[in-house]
Formats: structure tokens, C-alpha cells, sequence
């Protein structure tokens, strides 16, 4: 099948999955209740959640410069993060804030290994940490989650990813090919660095908090409270949720995930709705200095290879 046509179909599936969710959440709520709550939204609040997400992405530009070297500035890996942040959550379906940080990689060092392994890793100890919390929270919030079906959906994604992990990097599959086998090199090569992966899961940790203060102030923002504990369990399971990559941005799984979990403390569904719109608005507020970063990038490149990778 012709790449540009399997993507398309992909980005399609993605689409109908956000709007099929959607569609069933907000046909049976008071839709007006959600849209008077978000123009009433304390921009105060809201701002300071969008801020959070910034600082947010100085932490993981930390962590992914742990596995590319010390001499990476970081100032440079925070733009293209932030370029990162900008297209993952304007462009429905594509990678290309990962394209565009590996070939910007590529291009300084003219090793594709950093490039692509560097990323790679980031992503991977992320979701590794992701998966991590979840399940931590999951065992602590048991009794409170029980009857969500979140009890049998977390450790299923931690078995899943264990066993994938284990048959993928543990054979080494595709190793014949040696664009393979030096990748694999690579990885095992970091695994092995006990100082780095401790610290990058720290970073990982934090950022995860970081998260549950945005979703805090997200609640604050439309006048809703909300117990410290109940975010502690029930956001790093939602972060869980939607990064199932079967939507659009996550868009549909977070507030179906919202709505199931924000119950349990009393959260009314429109209100629960809200947050998670709200929490999704001040990422993508946050995101917009990437843009600004891309034209700067692009044109200290000097050609239109960035636009490939974002197609």
C-alpha cells in the first residue's frame, strides 16, 4: 500500500475514533453547561496551567538531552520540543514534531543513530515512566477505581508493554539488517546507563506531577476543587489513557477517561468535560511559541526539508 494513502487512512481512523468518542460523551450532557463554564474560565488560572506546560517541556528537552550528549545546548532541544508540542497538538495524526526534532539532530551531528535512538529513547522512558505512575496509582486508588474497568485496563497496558519490550529489545528483532542491529547497540548501549535512565525517570516523575498541578489549576479556573489525592491517583491513568495512539491528540479517550474517573470524587460530567477541553486548550496555548520557533528553524536551515516531514 502507497505510504501518503496508508497515513491518510490512519490520520481517518484516528479522526473517527476522537469524533465517535466525542459524539457519545456530549450527547448526553447539557452541552451549554460545558461552554458556559469554559467563557467563564478564570484567565488568571489558565494562564499560569499554560505556563506549567512550558516548563514542562524544559524538563523532558532535560531528559531527551541525556541521550543525545552534554554539548547539546539545551536551549536548542527546548525549541524543538516546543516545535514538537505545536504540531503534535495542531496537526491531527502526524509525527511530525518527532521528525522534526530528528532531523534537525541529524543535521547537527550527521549521525542518524543520535537522531532517531535519541528520540526514541526519550519517548521511551517517558512512556516507560507514564506506564510506571499509572500502575502505582492504579494499586493506590484500588477500592476508588473499582467497577471503572481502569483496574483491568492499567496492568494489561503494563503487562503489554513489559512482554513487547522483552520480545522486541530481549531478540532483537530485524538485528540481520545492521541500520537495525546498530540501533539496538545504541539502546542496550543507554539501558546500561544506570546514572542516566534513574535520572531521565526522575524528570519523568516531575514532569508527571507538573501535569497533575495544570489539571489543578484547570479545576481552579472553572471554580471547581478538587482533592490533591484524587488527582494523584486519577491524572497519571488519564495520561495513560490518552496516549493510546488511536485518536487525535488524545482527544475523546482523555475525556471519556475524565468523565469515568472524575465521578468517583463527585465531579459532575459537564464539569469533568470542561477540564479536560481546558486542560487540552492551555497545552495548545502553550504550544504556540513553537510555531515561531519552526520559522526560525526553517529558515537557519536554508531549505524546505522540515515542511517534508510534517505532510
Amino acid at each position: 500500500m502507497d505510504k501518503r494513502i496508508k497515513k491518510g487512512l490512519t490520520v481517518a481512523v484516528k479522526v473517527l475514533v476522537s469524533t465517535g468518542i466525542l459524539y457519545f460523551l456530549l450527547s448526553k450532557i447539557d452541552l451549554s453547561k460545558v461552554f458556559s463554564l469554559l467563557r467563564n474560565i478564570n484567565l488568571l488560572y489558565f494562564s499560569m496551567a499554560a505556563l506549567l506546560c512550558i516548563v514542562t517541556v524544559v524538563i523532558v528537552s532535560k531528559r531527551w538531552q541525556l541521550f543525545i550528549s552534554d554539548d547539546s545546548p539545551l536551549s536548542k532541544l527546548f525549541s524543538l520540543n516546543m516545535i514538537g508540542l505545536f504540531f503534535n497538538n495542531v496537526l491531527p495524526g502526524t509525527t511530525g514534531g518527532d521528525a522534526v526534532k530528528v532531523y534537525y539532530v541529524f543535521k547537527k551531528t550527521g549521525n542518524w543513530l543520535i537522531a532517531a535512538g535519541s528520540v526514541f529513547m526519550d519517548r521511551y522512558i517517558g512512556l516507560a515512566n507514564i506506564i510506571f505512575i499509572g500502575f502505582i496509582a492504579m494499586v493506590a486508588g484500588f477500592k476508588s477505581l473499582s467497577g471503572t474497568g481502569v483496574e483491568y485496563f492499567t496492568p494489561a497496558v503494563t503487562a503489554g508493554f513489559v512482554v513487547v519490550s522483552f520480545v522486541l529489545f530481549g531478540f532483537r528483532l530485524g538485528s540481520r539488517f545492521s541500520s537495525v542491529s546498530r540501533f539496538y547497540e545504541y539502546f542496550h548501549l543507554y539501558m546500561r546507563d544506570i546514572k542516566s535512565i534513574v535520572f531521565s525517570f526522575i524528570l519523568s516523575t516531575a514532569s508527571q506531577l507538573i501535569a497533575i498541578g495544570c489539571v489543578y489549576l484547570i479545576a481552579l479556573s472553572l471554580g471547581t476543587k478538587i482533592g490533591i489525592l484524587d488527582l494523584l491517583i486519577y491524572v497519571p491513568i488519564i495520561i495513560l489513557v490518552a496516549s493510546i495512539p488511536i485518536s487525535i491528540s488524545g482527544l475523546g479517550l482523555r475525556e471519556g477517561a475524565f468523565v469515568l474517573l472524575f465521578k468517583k470524587a463527585g465531579i459532575p460530567e459537564e464539569t469533568a468535560i470542561a477540564i479536560s477541553f481546558g486542560w487540552y486548550l492551555s497545552t495548545l496555548a502553550a504550544g504556540l511559541p513553537g510555531f515561531i520557533f519552526y520559522l526560525y528553524h526553517k529558515t537557519e536551515a536554508g531549505d524546505k526539508a522540515v515542511d517534508s516531514v510534517n505532510i
